[in-house]
Parts: C-alpha cells; sequence; structure tokens
C-alpha cells in the first residue's frame, strides 16, 4: 500500500511540475511576445512593405515627414501613462484655414509614420492639420501591454480632446486606422466623442482581441491546445494587463454608434489578400452597420439602419495586410476625398 502511495504521489507531483511548465511556457511564449512592447526593426519593415520599391518610397516620405518638423505633444492617460503623438499643422501654418484634423491611429507593434507615410502626405496636400500617436506600449509612448484597442480607443478619446484644443472644436476631425489602430477607431465610436467628429476611415481591422488572437493560434500557427492556451492566457491578461480578451469588440462601439440620433459615418478598407487580418472581420463590422438582427416570434429578421448610407466598404483587390492605400492608391484616395468631402462640413442625419 505504501508502495502505491508512494507511486501516486510521484506521479501527481510530476502533473503538476508539468502543468506548472505549461503554465509558465503559455506566459514566456505567448502572453509576453503577444501583449508587450515589440518596437518596428528595419528587417520588420521591410517585410512589412513587401517590395524594396515600396520600401524605398516609405523612406523618402519619412524623410520628408521629417523635413516638416512636427511638433511633439502629449496627454495622459486615464490610467495614468504619458503618450506622445506628432502634430503637423496644415501646410503654411494658417491653422484656422485647414480643411480639419486628421487622426492618425497605427497598428499592432508598429509605429505612425511606416503605416501612413504616404497618406501623411496626401492629407497635408489637402489641407489637413495631422495629429500621429504613438499608441500606448509603442514607440515614445508609455506602457507595458498592449491591449488590441480596449483601452486605447480611451486613449483615442484623449487624442480628440487634444486635438480641439489645438485647432478649436469647431474644426472637423476625422478618424483613421489601420489594422489595430482601425480597431482602436471603430472602438471608440462606443465612447461618448466630441460632436466635431465626422467620420473613422477604418482600414483591415479585426473586431475584438479574442477573436483575432484564436485566429492567430488556430489557423496561423496551428496551435492543437489553442483553446486552452487562450483560458490560460485570458488570465495572464486580466492579472496583468487589466482587461479581459472578450470585454469588448467593435461589434459593441458599431452598436453604440448606431443608436446616435446622429450616427458617425464610417469608411471601410480591407484587402482582399490580407493573410493576418481575415477580410471577413470587415465584411462583419460592415454588416453590423447596415442593421441589425431581431428575433421575432422565433424567426431572425434584418432591420434596417436607417442611416445605413453612412457606412461603405471598399474592397482592394489583391492587396496584402496594411498597404491598400499602395497597392491602389488612385480608387483608395478617390473614395477618401468622397468621404471627406460629404462629411468634412458637418455631420448629416441621412
Amino acid at each position: 500500500m505504501k508502495k502505491i502511495f508512494k507511486i501516486l504521489s510521484s506521479l501527481l507531483a510530476v502533473a503538476a511540475g508539468l502543468l506548472i511548465l505549461y503554465v509558465a511556457a503559455v506566459y514566456a511564449l505567448v502572453f509576453l511576445p503577444s501583449f508587450s512592447r515589440n518596437d518596428p526593426t528595419e528587417e520588420i519593415n521591410r517585410k512589412y512593405f513587401g517590395t524594396e520599391k515600396f520600401y524605398d518610397d516609405f523612406l523618402q516620405e519619412k524623410t520628408w515627414f521629417e523635413m516638416q518638423n512636427p511638433a511633439r505633444i502629449t496627454i495622459e492617460s486615464d490610467d495614468g501613462l504619458k503618450l506622445v503623438a506628432y502634430d503637423l499643422p496644415a501646410g503654411g501654418g494658417e491653422e484656422k484655414s485647414a480643411a480639419g484634423t486628421m487622426i492618425l491611429m497605427h497598428g499592432y507593434q508598429s509605429e505612425p509614420v511606416r503605416e501612413f507615410a504616404s497618406l501623411i502626405h496626401f492629407y497635408h496636400d489637402l489641407g489637413y492639420n495631422i495629429i500621429l500617436p504613438f499608441q500606448r506600449t509603442h514607440g515614445e509612448s508609455e506602457g507595458k501591454f498592449i491591449t488590441f484597442g480596449v483601452k486605447e480607443r480611451f486613449d483615442l478619446r484623449g487624442w480628440i480632446v487634444k486635438a480641439n484644443e489645438i485647432y478649436g472644436e469647431e474644426n472637423p476631425v476625422f478618424i483613421q486606422g489601420i489594422s489595430m489602430g482601425c480597431a482602436t477607431s471603430v472602438m471608440s465610436l462606443g465612447l461618448d466623442l466630441p460632436s466635431n467628429v465626422r467620420g473613422v476611415i477604418a482600414d483591415c481591422g479585426f473586431t475584438s482581441p479574442k477573436e483575432i488572437i484564436w485566429k492567430v493560434l488556430k489557423n496561423d500557427r496551428k496551435v492543437p491546445t489553442a483553446k486552452t492556451i487562450m483560458k490560460i492566457g485570458n488570465l495572464f491578461v486580466r492579472s496583468f494587463a487589466g482587461f479581459d480578451m472578450g470585454e469588448y469588440s467593435t461589434l459593441d462601439a458599431i452598436e453604440f454608434n448606431k443608436e446616435r440620433a446622429n450616427q458617425i459615418p464610417i469608411l471601410f478598407f480591407h484587402g482582399t489578400a490580407d493573410a493576418y487580418v481575415p477580410i471577413e472581420m470587415t465584411e462583419t463590422n460592415f454588416s453590423y452597420c447596415l442593421g441589425t438582427m431581431l428575433n421575432i416570434n422565433g424567426s431572425m429578421t434584418m432591420e434596417p439602419n436607417p442611416q445605413a448610407g453612412k457606412y461603405k466598404y471598399v474592397r482592394i483587390q489583391d492587396s496584402p495586410h496594411a498597404i491598400a492605400n499602395l497597392i491602389d492608391p488612385e480608387t483608395y484616395h478617390a473614395e477618401v476625398k468622397k468621404f471627406l468631402s460629404k462629411y468634412g462640413k458637418e455631420r448629416s442625419a441621412i
């Protein structure tokens, strides 16, 4: 009997040790790399752009941007972080004659100039002031953990308030986000925002932290224990990063936006060759904008959104992740110009 007990005790000790090792591996190999700061290197930037031409164009646009001597401005986040952004006034410094202000939100483990280099020049030529925040836990901004839009949406609201302090509350504000910046931008629509926010340009964003991390583990990395890793990982997220991967999504924000008497318009973009964020996530967001599914006597019925005309979805053929504006600049620029022109003066109720 003592021998059996000794064997069982040994087996339990081995099992406990293996469990501890497994949990530690999830922390070290999944949680920390996924949620911590990892600013891009030159090698990562080259891979991001895909071709030498796009990378060389980026370097030229970056040099142009630096020659404009943009100012650095700061805000404090709701949880006490110092956040930093570039501020580039409209050409000539005539702030009151600017067409408006663009707030450009970059993506995951990236930085603002990389993702928006060509668009900065584009918006500057159109006469817009441009604010380019470093998202929390990126670049010059403080932060220990990335929250995939959940906390960043509040940071974005802070940047809108800052833009109004600099350029005035009568100044039209547009928000644009790429990838995680897109999720951040759409999620911000679930907050009470200043009335001069005219619209959001949403480029290749995911729907929620939970959905995109599940996709990466299950589909990209083919992890057989993805479901278990998600559960353990979420415990670390809640304990260390202070949020839950499933607590908020773009769909929650869109639902809030649809309840506004005067909804904030959204122009969606997504590349058909995006291998990172599934194009179906943008299609889900867009479909959700158009109406609400109701269960009437056991039958699901779509109730159309009376302001559905404020939402548009543009597919960019053969574009990989986050470079749709480089793959088809003619279509991209034309659609953006129409959007800015339509909503730049005021946000109509239709």
